[in-house]
């Protein structure tokens, strides 16, 4: 039997009352022990940033705002007619009796315009447009809600301009082992009087090469 009196670990009260001759038990410090795995980042927030490391390396400036908009941006301004399937509330979140504000009155006339008459050769829906409908409050489907608020602030001589979205969005969906009620999605809009086909292809390519 081996007998030794060592110290096993240095604590508080061995360093304030540090009087005796005891020797510290030595340790191996080569050997081999269980592997520790430290937490990480989640894999999906790791996309994320992937994602917008690729964006901006392809000279796109990121979009952000609110999760919860008013039906305008996220339906009438992308010319969704108001009796559409997707505006009912098994499909979309709103916010019960809340009201949000429309916005100014000349980028307002021309969405009722091409809802009810249609603008540049489109034949428009051919309904009453009505403001209540676009004021609820929802939380939002689809981050282009975000590029239809960017078109708008947009003045001509920022042009050309390439902006990009990443963010959660959500929908009334039954959740099973495939489908949850939120989601991420990305895009990315190019406002250039020279864009073309080829540029989109360019630029889908070039993403989906990068994310892998």
């Amino acid at each position: 039997e081996i007998e030794l009196d060592l110290i096993e670990e240095l604590t508080p009260d061995i360093i304030k009352n540090w009087k005796n001759n005891k020797k510290f038990r030595a340790y191996d410090i080569s050997s081999p022990v269980p592997k520790i795995h430290g937490g990480k980042k989640h894999f999906v927030n790791q996309a994320i940033e992937e994602a917008k490391k690729i964006w901006l390396e392809m000279g796109f400036k990121e979009m952000t705002g609110k999760k919860t908009v008013t039906s305008f941006w996220n339906f009438d301004a992308l010319f969704t007619a108001q009796d559409h399937p997707v505006r009912e509330m098994h499909d979309t979140f709103f916010i019960k009796d809340v009201k949000g504000k429309l916005p100014p009155e000349e980028i307002l006339n021309r969405v009722k315009e091409a809802h009810e008459k249609g603008v540049g050769g489109s034949k428009g829906w051919k309904y009453l447009w009505n403001e209540n409908s676009a004021k609820k409050v929802l939380i939002r489907t689809h981050t282009t809600a975000l590029s239809s608020q960017t078109l708008s602030k947009l003045k001509k001589e920022g042009l050309p301009a390439k902006y990009f979205a990443i963010g959660k969005c959500f929908r009334n969906e039954t959740v099973d082992w495939k489908h949850a009620f939120e989601f991420n999605q990305t895009e990315g809009i190019v406002i250039d009087s020279d864009a073309n086909l080829r540029h989109l292809l360019g630029y889908l390519k070039e993403f989906a090469k990068k994310m892998g």
